[in-house]
């Protein structure tokens, strides 16, 4: 994710994203989890699954095939499904 410009993300690759509710806090308050699931469970679109976690962690919102996060990750087959936005610049540079 931090060094490929076009990654592929095996099988039981996890990522994590933190929504914090300002710039400068340090505690989220969700976590939204993309989780790569094994070949056939949605083919369509990456075999991702899709979580929604509240800030904590330990209560799981909504989880699945989730539709309203399909819609925005479509847009990113190219890089297996993955949004990478979030990037600071210096690291997008060093992407080979």
């Amino acid at each position: 994710m931090m060094v490929e410009k076009v990654p592929h993300f095996p099988v039981g690759s996890v990522i994590v994203k933190e929504k914090l509710p300002a710039q400068d806090s340090s505690e989220p308050e969700l976590l939204t989890v993309m989780r790569k699931r094994e070949a056939g469970y949605d083919p369509e679109k990456g075999d991702w699954e899709y979580m929604a976690v509240d800030g904590s962690g330990k209560t799981v919102l909504a989880r699945g095939k989730l539709e309203k996060c399909q819609a925005c990750h479509l847009l990113e087959k190219a890089t297996d499904y993955v949004s990478r936005i979030y990037l600071p610049h210096e690291v997008w540079e060093k992407l080979r």
